[in-house]
């Protein structure tokens, strides 16, 4: 059963788009060869995730500032506007007083949904009016990514400090929030989570903890309760004091479901008929991005600290190649 979109995760034949946070440039490839085609500056520090519109004609890029969560030392407040087709930057958007943009989804209806994490808020943008047409406080501290269902009638925001917060597009209220904290860790990391994505029949939120075990949670969407904790096999211990960076991606097919964890170098494949059959695949420093080429056979994982993207057969379950990958890739998507 195909997944409906869910921010960056779609596959086509057009083109590739990478976001270079490093180097604080876009990238495009040939979507076969992977050969770079063009890139161009950001205007300003510094670029990090990605949505793609339903359509595929724009990408929306935010500029978060020169650091990262718990030292962005000088927030930025924009989000970049892409055409695809032309491959070219079309507008920047001012978001104001909402620092530290990082997290987005676009609707089909056009609603640009973004989490500013200085602030704690959700936005909803209305691209083309450049408007911010409504902001909303998280109930979690550092709201760093979300997702929507496929039905788009409610998003998930995972914050890294604090509960999931359940947000009801219909009524443009939070109505629930969900705890995936560390037991016995009240405050800080531990308490939050990361990646974060639904089940492509939209009857499941599967979300990393930040933790230093970094367990995949199973939320059912109908009672918004916590109903499976499934430990990410041979997941390297790490400092608890810092974020993970893990991400979540199932390919648009819904056949494969992927995570990586940047501070370990793993990525793994998981069965999505059985979260505990996982194979650990070492890719590089720094894996962080994962998008599926349209032969639906091959994943690749951008890693970010190697500048490579690693490329993975999902039928051998291995990683079987490095090719160049910019300076420092945090997110990519063929379109």
């Amino acid at each position: 059963m195909p997944i409906a979109y869910a921010g960056s995760n779609i596959t086509g034949t057009d083109g590739v788009i990478a976001i270079d946070k490093v180097a604080n440039k876009i990238r495009f490839y040939d979507p076969v060869s992977l050969k770079e085609t063009k890139s161009f500056d950001a205007p300003e520090p510094a670029i990090h995730e990605l949505a793609i519109s339903p359509d595929r004609r724009k990408a929306y890029v935010p500029l978060y500032g020169d650091g990262i969560y718990g030292n962005n030392k000088k927030p930025n407040n924009k989000i970049l506007a892409i055409d695809l087709k032309a491959q070219t930057l079309t507008d920047v958007i001012d978001i104001g007083e909402y620092l530290a943009p990082h997290g987005m989804v676009m609707s089909s209806a056009g609603d640009l949904w973004v989490v500013a994490d200085l602030p704690s808020k959700l936005l909803r943008i209305r691209p083309a009016a450049r408007a911010i047409e409504a902001a909303y406080d998280t109930p979690g501290k550092g709201p760093h990514v979300l997702t929507m269902l496929p039905d788009e009638s409610r998003i998930y925001v995972s914050s890294k400090e604090g509960d999931i917060g359940v947000f009801d597009v219909h009524k443009a209220q939070f109505s629930a929030r969900i705890p995936v904290r560390v037991p016995g860790i009240e405050r800080g990391n531990g308490t939050g989570s990361e990646g974060i994505i639904p089940t492509p029949d939209g009857t499941r939120i599967l979300v990393l903890d930040n933790s230093d075990s970094n367990e995949l949670h199973v939320i059912d969407v109908a009672t918004n309760a916590q109903i499976d904790r499934v430990p990410l096999a041979m997941f390297p211990l790490t400092n608890p004091k810092r974020s993970r960076l893990s991400k979540l991606a199932f390919s648009p097919d819904g056949r494969h479901l992927m995570a990586s964890s940047y501070t370990g170098g793993l990525a793994w494949l998981i069965d999505p008929a059985d979260l505990r059959r996982q194979t650990v695949i070492p890719v590089a420093k720094g894996p962080q991005g994962i998008a599926y080429a349209p032969d639906g056979r091959h994943a690749y994982v951008s890693c970010h600290d190697s500048g490579i993207l690693t490329k993975v057969d999902l039928e051998a379950r291995r990683a079987v190649a490095a090719l160049d990958g910019g300076s420092g890739i945090e997110m990519l998507a063929w379109y």
